[in-house]
């Protein structure tokens, strides 16, 4: 039975936003304005939250998958 990778993916989110972020900040050194906070407030700063959680949440249910397979794995020897 192979294992369910969660820890890749997760990374690959986490990276992301990071690099998210990275934009963001060269972009405000050109677009400075009302638009530009409020695009920041509605969609960016509601983000970092947002995603830590379902990256402690996938966290958990990697634990989880985890020991399953480990359960199922020891059951199956005979």
């Amino acid at each position: 039975m192979s294992s369910c990778d969660l820890s890749s993916g997760a990374a690959k989110l986490a990276l992301a936003v990071k690099h998210l972020g990275i934009k963001w900040d060269q972009a405000t050194d050109t677009w400075n304005d009302a638009t530009a906070k409020q695009f920041h407030e509605e969609f960016l700063v509601p983000l970092t939250p947002e995603v830590k959680q379902m990256l402690e949440a996938i966290g958990r249910l990697a634990e989880i998958l985890d020991r399953a397979e480990r359960d199922v794995g020891d059951h199956t020897t005979f």
